[in-house]
């Protein structure tokens, strides 16, 4: 899948192709169409949010296609 990844505040995001391993007993998998880039996500890329783990993922409102169930 193609991401939006920040790996320090206030530094671009990079746009990179992720790899992930099929969904566990009770997820599923997603192939996302769209999302967005929320006011949070500008929260955690400019380190409002104290704490955050880094490397992230932005982009958590996005609309898509159940792939696979596991």
């Amino acid at each position: 899948m193609k991401a939006a990844v920040l790996y320090e505040k206030n530094q671009p995001l990079k746009m990179e192709e992720l790899s992930l391993e099929a969904p566990r007993r009770r997820e599923v998998l997603v192939k996302m169409v769209a999302s967005g880039v929320c006011h949070s996500d500008l929260h955690v890329i400019q380190g409002n949010i104290r704490e955050h783990p880094m490397p992230v993922v932005l982009g958590h409102e996005g609309s898509g296609i159940v792939q696979e169930v596991g």
